[in-house]
């Protein structure tokens, strides 16, 4: 049984990197044979100032939108967890975003934040805020803004996985704090972040790693824009790979990405079991 699963490996995810890496050592447009060029694309890689800005773009809306979700999931499952009447409601309300394919939640939020007919500068024009900011056309608060969306979008399966979580916690526990005289507030912060701490440090990591990789989000709101204000760093690797036709240097920036991202989830799984350990 482990010959075939081998294969199966070897064919559907070691070839395709292999020949991603093969290709990161060499200059070609997309057709033709490829002209072998060794380092070169890697050191454009590192030396480009469109690549670096896009790997720290990339670093602020995975790390950003991770934390952000992580804390608002948290509070949310905290809140239900504690008796909350209608919880089955909650629970499915919270999570519709994140049954809605990204594609979706591109469009629908790039229209909401329109200038002058999207509903959210309708509701701030309501409340005397303003109404006509053109929310992704201004590079300092489109990137901040799908930061918003993918809070929004990721926050309801987080909720489910930490709500999960909380749920686990022997109601004994608290009985006893309660008797000791622990208010709500010490209970959340001395027992249930404790004991759900493994599963925010999953969450908290995959959150990074699915919106460091949020393609379809950016590129479906702003495809970059305005100028690179959003051009993260997949969308980097598009751009040098259809638009510019450069697909040595977009398979090396794909290389570095995967590698980054490769070290961020040994290092999470690292804390993780050590954390374990300690308890």
């Amino acid at each position: 049984m482990l010959v075939p699963a081998l294969i199966i490996l070897a064919l559907f995810f070691g070839l395709p990197i292999v020949d991603l890496i093969r290709t990161s050592f060499t200059r070609w447009p997309g057709i033709g044979e490829p002209t072998f060029i060794g380092t070169d694309n890697y050191i454009t890689a590192f030396t480009s100032p469109e690549v670096r800005e896009a790997l720290l773009r990339s670093v602020l809306l995975g790390v950003g939108a991770a934390l952000i979700l992580s804390t608002i999931a948290t509070v949310l499952a905290a809140l239900i967890s504690g008796g909350l009447r209608g919880k089955s409601i909650y629970r499915v309300i919270w999570f519709l975003p994140a049954i809605a394919p990204p594609s979706a939640v591109a469009v629908f939020w790039a229209l909401s934040v329109q200038p002058r007919s999207g509903a959210v500068n309708a509701f701030l024009g309501a409340l005397g805020l303003g109404d006509t900011h053109a929310w992704l056309a201004d590079p300092s608060t489109a990137l901040y803004v799908i930061i918003a969306v993918a809070v929004w979008a990721g926050v309801g399966f987080a909720f489910l996985v930490i709500l999960g979580a909380m749920e686990e916690v022997p109601v004994s526990v608290y009985e006893a704090a309660s008797i000791d005289g622990a208010s709500r507030i010490r209970q959340f912060f001395f027992i249930t972040l404790p004991l759900v701490r493994p599963v925010l440090s999953m969450i908290v990591l995959l959150e990074v790693i699915w919106a460091f990789n949020g393609f379809t989000l950016v590129w479906g709101m702003t495809q970059g824009g305005p100028g690179n204000a959003t051009s993260i760093l997949p969308v980097q690797v598009y751009k040098d790979a259809f638009l510019f036709s450069n697909f040595g240097l977009a398979a090396a920036v794909s290389v570095v990405g995967g590698i980054l991202l490769l070290v961020v989830g040994l290092v999470g799984q690292w804390l993780g079991s050590r954390k374990g350990a300690d308890e």
